[in-house]
């Protein structure tokens, strides 16, 4: 077959007026005629083989895409179908070691649906690097044909051109994309060389050792520093600003006000549209009440949600609380999900937010979710889930913030790490809150906590304006007690 083999000819519907090259077409899934990516969908609608009634909103070319031969297993095939079907599809479909590498990923993380996005980037990251190295050397056909010790220069000049390398600057346009290509290389090196000894190929298997030598050796000083030297100086000149406590406040009475008038609308009739609505403010509130990733809220299942923690607290904690800590256990409903790493994340619902979504779940049926959608936000007429970062971002822009644009999940966090500075948090108080938000102390200080300009400006300052008063000013005194050494 010619999509198998690589070369040969292809019987067309139509002559094309104009050269085109054969990742170009895809067969009708009806008639299995040839015919254009682009016109497909045209041909779809008046195909004499069609028996079924044509579905509304079904991706033609992702059906058609599933006649073509793929050399990977079951799981990476519905990866690489859920594709945009062009050219980098379609170099990854007859690329061996590419699949491979597809194949290492699902088998170690498939289980994990949110985890296939992911892996359609990381073999769409390695098909654009093939598709640049084929421009460079035409001899290079497949990924295998550059893991080569004596052409490594080949994967290195790829790399640039994809990342946008700039030769006078010596810098970087996309340094990340540089960096991740680097990983990707690697990782698919590694799954080839086990490739290579299942099939008892030992000069191949020598070959991709030689090669992943080469990588851990001399990638770094060709690439990956001088990338990393650009991702860090990019960093420094962007202002990492944290969203206002009032734009937060503003956003919450908008998502609240959303949900009541979609939820009075549910109840007089039966509308998809309030129910949208409904789902997305409720997704939204989720993220900011409770400042988590918005994939840990989106991903939540209906199953997750009625196993909720309701059981009764633990009464030797519960005799040790506060009168308001104690209000607090009783108005609180805690769930837990599954966040990054594998790790055990608990996600906290107010009392409206919880009649609010069992009104949600009642009306799943009515409105046409299907059962086999396993997700609390769930979308109609699919099995996926509705995306938390879209929510919030529309709902920013409505709610006519002050700042809209840091109204987002990765903000957020940083912004209760940033406040908790004004808290006198013990070692194990700043401990639970780091453990609620999915994360460790190290992370939370390093990357969340913001050194922000008005603790610099004015707590470290005043540290500044004391030291002109001599050492003996500064005896026994802490931050909180330097104004009357100032003011002195």
């Amino acid at each position: 077959m010619v999509f198998e083999e690589g070369n040969g000819e292809i019987v067309v519907w139509k002559r094309p007026s104009e050269k085109a090259d054969i990742e170009s077409y895809l067969p009708c899934q009806h008639c299995y005629a040839m015919f254009k990516r682009t016109e497909l969908w045209r041909h779809e609608k008046s195909c004499r083989e069609r028996k079924e009634e044509r579905q509304k909103g079904k991706r033609v070319q992702k059906s058609s895409s599933h006649l073509l031969p793929l050399k990977s297993g079951q799981g990476v095939q519905k990866i690489i179908h859920s594709m945009q079907q062009d050219h980098v599809t379609s170099h990854i479909r007859s690329d061996e070691m590419i699949c491979a590498y597809g194949d290492a990923l699902f088998a170690k993380k498939g289980r994990e649906e949110s985890q296939h996005r992911y892996f359609a980037q990381k073999l769409r990251e390695l098909g654009r690097f093939m598709l640049a190295a084929k421009e460079i050397d035409k001899r290079a056909k497949t990924l295998k044909d550059i893991c080569d010790p004596a052409n490594f220069k080949l994967p290195i000049e790829a790399d640039r051109h994809v990342s946008n390398y700039d030769v006078n600057k010596n810098e970087y346009g996309k340094p990340s994309t540089a960096v991740k290509i680097g990983f990707s290389l690697k990782g698919a090196t590694e799954a080839w060389i086990g490739h290579c000894l299942m099939d008892s190929d030992v000069k191949t298997e020598k070959k991709a050792k030689k090669f992943k030598e080469l990588l851990e050796s001399s990638w770094s000083i060709h690439v990956s520093t001088n990338a990393y030297s650009s991702l860090e100086q990019w960093r420094w000149g962007k202002e990492d600003t944290v969203p206002l406590t009032e734009d937060v406040i503003t956003l919450q009475n908008y998502l609240r006000k959303v949900e009541d008038e979609a939820k009075a609308e549910l109840t007089e009739c039966m509308s998809t549209t309030a129910y949208r609505k409904l789902s997305e403010s409720l997704l939204a509130q989720i993220i900011v009440f409770n400042k988590k990733r918005e994939g840990e809220a989106s991903r939540l299942t209906l199953e997750t949600y009625l196993k909720a923690d309701t059981g009764p607290v633990n009464k030797d904690i519960y005799e040790t609380l506060s009168p308001v800590e104690k209000q607090m256990s009783h108005r609180l409903t805690r769930l837990v999900t599954r966040g990054k790493r594998g790790r055990k994340v608990p996600i906290l619902l107010l009392k409206r937010t919880k009649a609010s979504l069992d009104f949600l779940v009642e009306k799943r049926r009515e409105v046409g979710i299907l059962e086999e959608n396993p997700f609390l936000f769930a979308r109609l007429s699919t099995i996926t889930n509705l995306r938390g970062c879209d929510c919030l971002r529309r709902y920013a822009e409505e709610s006519k913030a002050k700042n809209p644009e840091l109204l987002r999940s990765t903000r957020l966090r940083k912004h209760i790490a940033t406040l908790c500075q004004l808290l006198d948090l013990s070692n194990q108080e700043l401990e639970q809150v780091a453990r609620f938000m999915g994360h460790d102390i190290r992370v939370h200080c390093e990357y969340y906590r913001q050194t922000d300009k008005t603790f610099q400006v004015a707590k470290i300052g005043k540290l500044l304006f004391a030291m002109e008063h001599g050492a003996e000013s500064l005896k026994g005194k802490s931050l909180q007690t330097l104004d009357s050494v100032i003011s002195a």
